[in-house]
């Protein structure tokens, strides 16, 4: 990149953060399963017993990745790569008599499959494969831009840029 007007009141090199994070604060989380499936589409119902310590690593992680707009979910029988955006919270919790049950808290994010493998030890495509990837829905017109956020700084795959 030049040091060049971008458009918008700085330089090229100055104004390559307002359109994401800087490439030190990216964190693309993998969150790997020890036993279920993803399915061919991307789904999956996964669940896995964490000791404090790990479950602290994986809020961390979960953070750091809806920053970054993605996650991966890995099992022994797939993986998928999500392109994620946030929705809400809800939390619950019901003790019984000597005030004990158990507290959830269940965070709820948009999400897109933007990479399905069946075998996790496999090429995998997006950030954490070095390939990356931008929607073709985005390259093809399918869909309004407002739809890929975290794309919408790249300029137009026709004008020569």
């Amino acid at each position: 990149m030049t040091d060049e007007d971008d458009g918008r009141g700085g330089t090229a090199d100055e104004s390559d953060h307002d359109r994401g994070l800087p490439p030190e604060d990216l964190q693309y989380p993998e969150f790997v399963f020890e036993a279920g499936e993803v399915g061919p589409d991307g789904s999956f119902d996964l669940a896995a017993d964490l000791d404090r310590e790990e479950l602290r690593e994986w809020i961390e992680d979960l953070a750091g990745g809806l920053a970054s707009h993605d996650v991966a979910v890995e099992s022994p029988e797939g993986y998928v790569t999500l392109g994620v955006a946030p929705e809400g919270v809800s939390t619950s919790f019901d003790p019984d008599e000597s005030g004990v049950g158990a507290f959830e808290f269940t965070v709820e994010m948009r999400a897109k499959a933007m990479f399905v493998a069946d075998d996790p030890d496999g090429e995998k495509v997006g950030a954490r494969g070095g390939k990356g990837f931008v929607p073709i829905e985005m390259l093809t017109g399918e869909s309004e831009a407002e739809e890929f956020r975290c794309y919408n700084w790249m300029g137009d795959s026709t004008d020569g840029d």
